[in-house]
C-alpha cells in the first residue's frame, strides 16, 4: 500500500513527512464515523494538504497538546460539546483517535496496516460523530462553534502532527510508515515531557502527564 510521496521536512526536530493517502484517510474516516460523507471527507482533506502553510508537517508542541487534552477531557469525559469551538472538537477527536489507534497497534496485529492515512481518517470520522452528536443533542450543529468543515480539519491537522511527532521520536529515521504504535507512544510522551522545560502552563512535563491520562 502506498501512502503518497514520502517529504522530508524539517522543523524543530528532523522528521519524516509522509503524505497521506486521500482515498484511504477519507474509507477510514467513513468507516469511523460518517458512512455518507466519504466526498466531504477527501475535499477537507484535500485542503489541508494544499495549504501553503507546513503547520500540519510538523511535530505537536506541547502547548497544542495541553488544549487538546483539556478539550478531550471536557468533551468526552464531561459531555461538555455546548461550549466547545470547532477546533476543540477537531483537537480532541484527534486525541480520542490516537487513543484508539494506539492501542490497537499495541494490541499486536494493526502495525502496517494503517500509518497516518488510518489515524487521520479515524480522527476525522471521529469528529464528525462528535458533529452530528452536538447537531442531534441540541448543541446546534451548525451555530456557535459548530462548523463542521473547521472540525474536521482540525481533527485532520492535530492528527498529522500527533503521527509526525510519533514517528520522529523512534528508531531513527526510517519508521515514519510504521503504525506500530507502542513505542511511537514512548517516544511522543518522552518528545513532550522534554519540551515545554518548565515554562508551560502546568509546567514541564504537562503535556506528556495529561497525555498519559487518557492513553
Amino acid at each position: 500500500m502506498s501512502y503518497g510521496e514520502a517529504n522530508s521536512y524539517q522543523g524543530a526536530q528532523q522528521v519524516s513527512y509522509q503524505r497521506p493517502d486521500v482515498n484511504e484517510s477519507a474509507r477510514y474516516a467513513a468507516q469511523h464515523g460518517g458512512e455518507d460523507h466519504g466526498s466531504t471527507f477527501s475535499s477537507i482533506l484535500s485542503s489541508v494538504l494544499d495549504r501553503n502553510d507546513d503547520d500540519h508537517k510538523r511535530p505537536v508542541e506541547e502547548h497544542e497538546v495541553n488544549h487538546a487534552a483539556d478539550a478531550h477531557d471536557r468533551i468526552y469525559n464531561r459531555g461538555d460539546t455546548a461550549n466547545a469551538s470547532s477546533r476543540d472538537m477537531g483537537s480532541a477527536a484527534a486525541l480520542q483517535a490516537f487513543k484508539m489507534f494506539s492501542s490497537k497497534g499495541s494490541g499486536g496485529g494493526g502495525g502496517s496496516s494503517g500509518g497516518s492515512s488510518e489515524l487521520i481518517g479515524m480522527a476525522m470520522g471521529e469528529a464528525m460523530k462528535l458533529y452530528k452528536g452536538k447537531a442531534a443533542g441540541g448543541g446546534g450543529g451548525g451555530g456557535g462553534g459548530g462548523n463542521q468543515a473547521e472540525m474536521l480539519q482540525a481533527a485532520a491537522a492535530m492528527a498529522m502532527k500527533l503521527f509526525a511527532s510519533q514517528s520522529g521520536g523512534g528508531a531513527g529515521s526510517g519508521g515514519a510508515s510504521h503504525g506500530g504504535a507502542s513505542g511511537g507512544i514512548g517516544a511522543l510522551m518522552g518528545l513532550l515531557g522534554k519540551s515545554g522545560g518548565g515554562s508551560s502552563s502546568g509546567g514541564g512535563g504537562g503535556a506528556a502527564s495529561l497525555i498519559s491520562k487518557f492513553l
